[in-house]
């Protein structure tokens, strides 16, 4: 288990969505092979945001846009010495790879699914509160009883549309992420802010603190400026910010 816990910020639209979607598959990773029917269920919920998010008729283009333009930069770096060429070969021949993918799939992501009567109505009636009980929708009442092996399975598959636009999400991020050292830096009573070069793609801010720190941070800004609150959790009330300074490890991501 890591002893820190990092708190990002995307800078754009582009950048946002596939945060979400990143957040949407590893939640997914943890309930779809457990047997119970809530974890089914769970995994049913999330693969239905997955559905809305890859609605946008852009996604596709943008994520081979970013896989074109990680293309671009990462074999420029060929000619710097030390750069481990067999490392940086597997990246630019898995871009490659990825973009083909993308590429051949002509229609939506997850188009199949879309096509599912069955998955339909569960999209429908999840939108209404409790319209997914068993007396609003019997077929899912059945589905949901069936033996562990068969929900899995059907959910497997259905998953399964989305595979390469999940390894393109996962590698764009990872590259992203990739692509910044972080600093230490000091919050003064609690506030930090930070000016932007206008004409550098900055695509990420990541503040990470050591888990164990009593705060959480609060993020805000764009592409010129962006500043982050350290503030004190509270269940019943309105958080507070901090009013001591507050030393973090911040990154800012260009790639």
């Amino acid at each position: 288990m890591s002893d820190t816990i990092t708190y990002e910020q995307p800078l754009n639209e582009r950048i946002r969505i596939l945060l979400r979607l990143e957040s949407l598959f590893e939640n997914i990773e943890d309930t779809l092979y457990d047997p119970s029917p809530a974890s089914s269920h769970a995994t049913m919920e999330r693969l239905q945001e997955i559905l809305t998010l890859t609605d946008r008729s852009e996604l596709k283009k943008d994520l081979m846009k970013e896989l074109d333009r990680n293309h671009l930069t990462l074999s420029a770096l060929k000619e710097h010495p030390g750069v481990n060429h067999e490392q940086l070969d597997g990246f630019l021949d898995k871009i490659k790879q990825l973009n083909s993918g993308l590429d051949a799939e002509r229609s939506k992501p997850g188009q199949e699914l879309r096509n599912s009567e069955f998955l339909k109505s569960f999209r429908q009636r999840s939108g209404v509160p409790g319209g997914l009980s068993d007396i609003d929708f019997p077929h899912y009442h059945f589905w949901l009883n069936l033996p562990s092996k068969e929900r899995i399975a059907s959910l497997s598959e259905w998953v399964g549309n989305f595979d390469t636009i999940r390894e393109a999400v996962i590698l764009v991020l990872d590259m992203i992420r990739r692509s910044a050292t972080p600093t230490t830096v000091t919050s003064t009573k609690g506030f930090y802010q930070h000016s932007l070069d206008k004409d550098t793609p900055y695509q990420l801010i990541r503040v990470t603190l050591p888990m164990d720190s009593p705060y959480y941070v609060e993020i805000s800004g764009g592409r010129h400026r962006f500043s982050a609150r350290m503030m004190i959790p509270n269940m019943v009330d309105r958080p507070t910010q901090a009013m001591e300074d507050i030393s973090f490890q911040l990154t800012t991501c260009v790639l």
